[in-house]
């Protein structure tokens, strides 16, 4: 089965989204077949991969609520080896709607884990919440991948997270591991940035990925554009950092999975 992977942490403005769908595209780059799925109401990994609204017929919001097939919601994008399952914009009666499906903690990963065979990695970008999809997405997830920008806000959230995951280990997925701290829109040579890094390492010297993402106006540019950043400019700096995180996670992978046959 391939590893599913959350991307979460109650904060915005993070490059959680941003991350996603960048390691998504980054995983294929390398050969592995992916699936990203959006499960944030706010639907932002449809635009960013230059998707319109009424370009989509169907979502993982149908999915929950078994009108439509699994299979059916996949998208089949235009990046080799890349799936896509999206979520609309969701209206307010349509948020509340998703949060009582949500109350079945278990609904989604009955749903996903069976499809999840057909994948090397499954990503799934969450709200910047802990409640409703997030809680869904942890229950399914094998790891949760934390991206954290350099602040104080952005350290508190990162123990909200952990603090998470500890509990969803115990009630409900006792085999679900923190993948790593992912810091995002670091800037080298910075005071913020050193005292932040200093601050996790202090705190989870074991959970620090080697990887960083550069603060990068390139992540802008391609925002803006409605286009994944690894295929609007591949040779920008955040665009290369997401590659060699791609990278780092699968070898976590296949030491991992050498250990387990040892």
């Amino acid at each position: 089965m391939g590893k599913i992977i959350a991307i979460a942490v109650p904060k915005g403005g993070v490059g959680k989204t941003t991350s996603a769908i960048n390691l998504a595209i980054a995983f294929t780059l390398l050969g592995k077949k992916s699936l990203l799925i959006d499960l944030d109401p706010a639907g932002s990994c449809a635009s960013g991969l230059g998707y319109c609204n009424n370009e989509i017929s169907c979502d993982i919001f149908n999915v929950l609520q078994f009108n439509v097939s699994f299979q059916r919601a996949v998208f089949k994008t235009n990046i080799n080896g890349l799936d896509f399952i999206p979520i609309r914009h969701l209206n307010y009666i349509d948020e509340l709607r998703l949060g009582k499906i949500s109350s079945n903690e278990i609904l989604f990963r009955n749903i996903l884990r069976p499809e999840a065979f057909s994948y090397d990695y499954v990503i799934l970008d969450c709200p910047p919440y802990l409640t409703g999809t997030t809680n869904l997405a942890l229950i399914a997830a094998d790891s949760v991948l934390i991206p954290a920008m350099p602040g104080k806000f952005s350290i508190d959230a990162v123990k909200k997270i952990i603090e998470h995951i500890s509990t969803v280990h115990k009630i409900y997925n006792p085999q679900l591991k923190i993948e790593g701290i992912l810091l995002t829109m670091y800037e080298f040579n910075t005071n913020v940035s050193f005292a932040s890094k200093k601050e996790m390492f202090k705190t989870y010297p074991q959970h620090i990925l080697n990887t960083s993402i550069p603060k990068n106006a390139t992540v802008g540019e391609a925002s803006i554009n409605n286009k994944p950043l690894l295929t609007f400019e591949p040779n920008a700096k955040a665009a290369k950092a997401y590659i060699r995180l791609a990278a780092e996670l699968i070898e976590r992978k296949d030491l991992f999975s050498f250990a387990v046959n040892l």
